[in-house]
């Protein structure tokens, strides 16, 4: 019964958390209100509290009590994702800022990553995501002129970027490869993060495809206490 009952009580604070009755920061009751509330022993509560713990939601701190975690959306990496989608199956509002869209000629480092020639024509789409009007990832995307002339014509801040090429190209996202290191914000991106300069992020690299054929290439800097993500491993 009390495997039951802890259980019961971890889910109804885990609700009350989605929910926003406790946010971001905040104070859970104390653990003697908690067992007057559900009328359940402090062995119970503890391992409600426990078991929240483990989900990464709460953090319990000796003498001080248990508080709120900030929010970490988990991603599985073994399928095609949109970070519009992620954030919506946690129940959050996801939305993006476009902060710039110009023509640029490939350097040597794009290159590489991309194959294309020193000099081709790409359009650099810098954006911000944000998950509740968080800040969550800064973006920078390359997509070649030659397969999506008058990408500039669009307002990414209101539009999907691959639906914008579905529809107007005729272009689908049908595979994409992805390398994630640890790295370090930068001036520029701290501030538009909210940020110290200098902290730890996790650096994203995506290489999407349609028919084999590269179509964007895609660097984003995700702040490190804000996502997870998840690899399944099937043998």
């Amino acid at each position: 019964m009390s495997t039951v009952l802890y259980r019961n009580i971890a889910d109804d604070l885990r609700q009350q958390i989605k929910d926003g009755v406790y946010n971001e920061g905040d104070k859970l009751p104390s653990e003697r209100h908690l067992c007057e509330h559900y009328e359940a022993s402090r062995i119970t509560i503890r391992q409600a509290l426990e078991l929240l713990e483990q989900e990464q939601l709460v953090v319990r701190r000796h003498g001080k009590g248990t508080f709120v975690l900030p929010s970490k959306y988990n991603q599985l990496l073994n399928d095609l994702y949109s970070f519009k989608d992620e954030i919506e199956k946690s129940g959050d509002t996801p939305s993006s800022k476009m902060l710039d869209i110009e023509l640029v000629e490939s350097d040597e480092y794009l290159s590489r990553k991309t194959n294309l020639e020193i000099g081709t024509k790409v359009y650099k789409l810098t954006r911000l995501r944000l998950s509740n009007g968080q800040p969550m990832m800064y973006e920078d995307s390359y997509i070649p002129h030659a397969i999506a002339p008058d990408l500039d014509h669009y307002n990414f801040s209101k539009l999907s970027l691959y639906k914008t090429l579905q529809d107007h190209y005729d272009i689908r996202i049908d595979k994409a490869h992805e390398t994630l290191n640890a790295t370090l914000i930068q001036k520029h991106e701290a501030q538009h993060l909210n940020q110290k300069e200098g902290s730890v992020a996790m650096y994203i690299q995506r290489f999407a495809y349609s028919n084999k054929q590269l179509i964007e290439y895609t660097k984003s800097i995700v702040v490190g206490d804000k996502y997870n993500y998840t690899v399944e491993l099937i043998g």
